[in-house]
């Protein structure tokens, strides 16, 4: 049987930190039952809807999506601007249409924070975690978002401890649940090798999340394979997918590793195939081509026998 090399997500910019533009998604079995939100505000602004990173608007400001039908939260934030955040309901074949003014900020301490986010993307680490810092101090030391980006960056970076210390402190400050520091401290104790604790963390969130987390659902699938609950991780990992509505090829990728690990070959080729779809000039594409090409040769030996 062939084997892959398992490819682990990147934990400092784990699903929710999408490329940007609109993503490709799979054509819907039902396409009367869609629905289109237009979206009109600054260019370059990040739209995610219930959490989930699904593109930046353009040179004009726009940013048209295609979704399924029901209530969403959409939130739309540019670097030096105020967020917006608004509740969408959507019905079959509707096409709603939302201009979104974004003010200019006025808040220092979230515009390091912001500007955190916008070095961390960038994948420069070190210059994030200096002005989730900043952000932190002017707020007090009592600014639980911020703290989670520097947790993520800390991770990146592998400073492990100190990482886990800043989601404690983030949930010790926050007034509300915050599914997202149990889904950070999932992947710190992953990343250390600490699989059944950080099974808990990740079960932890999406309790928390009331089921909506495709972050917590991958970390927690990855966790499930390292110990060898390969179906279960499966099943984890399809609701990410669904959940992310496409906008992480690599979930994919590595749901094609699990079904090979499962001897599903069909089912293997078929995973690795929406990922070469949706991420065809990626670096792995040619990879993952030419393994397509030999497990399509393997399972063609396997019916002939």
């Amino acid at each position: 049987m062939i084997r892959p090399c398992v490819f682990s997500l990147v934990c400092s910019a784990l699903l929710l930190q999408g490329g940007e533009g609109q993503p490709a998604r799979a054509p819907s079995e039902n396409p009367r039952a869609e629905a289109q939100v237009v979206i009109s505000t600054l260019p370059e602004a990040v739209v995610f809807l219930n959490g989930v990173r699904r593109g930046t608007t353009d040179a004009r400001g726009r940013l048209t999506l295609t979704v399924e039908p029901g209530t969403y939260t959409l939130r739309v934030s540019k670097l030096g601007r105020q967020e917006v955040q608004r509740r969408v309901r959507l019905q079959p074949g509707a096409e709603r249409r939302l201009v979104l003014s974004l003010p200019p900020l006025r808040d220092r301490a979230e515009r390091h924070r912001q500007q955190g986010d916008a070095w961390r993307e960038q994948k420069l680490f070190a210059r994030a975690v200096a002005e989730y810092r900043r952000a932190i101090a002017l707020r007090g030391g009592r600014f639980p978002r911020a703290r989670l980006g520097l947790a993520r960056a800390l991770l990146a970076l592998e400073e492990h401890e100190e990482a886990v210390r800043q989601v404690r402190r983030a949930l010790a400050e926050s007034r509300t649940p915050l599914p997202e520091a149990h889904t950070l401290l999932g992947n710190i104790l992953r990343a250390q090798g600490l699989y059944e604790e950080a099974i808990r963390e990740y079960r932890a969130a999406l309790r928390h999340a009331g089921g909506f987390s495709p972050e917590a659902h991958a970390g927690l699938a990855l966790a499930l394979e390292e110990v060898g609950e390969i179906e279960a991780a499966i099943t984890h990992l399809r609701t990410a997918i669904a959940q992310n509505a496409d906008t992480e090829p690599i979930l994919y990728y590595l749901l094609g590793n699990l079904l090979l690990t499962a001897d599903r070959l069909s089912e293997a080729i078929a995973a690795y195939e929406a990922y070469l779809r949706l991420a065809p000039q990626s670096e792995m594409a040619p990879a993952v081509r030419s393994l397509v090409e030999q497990l399509r040769k393997e399972l063609a030996s396997q019916e002939q026998r």
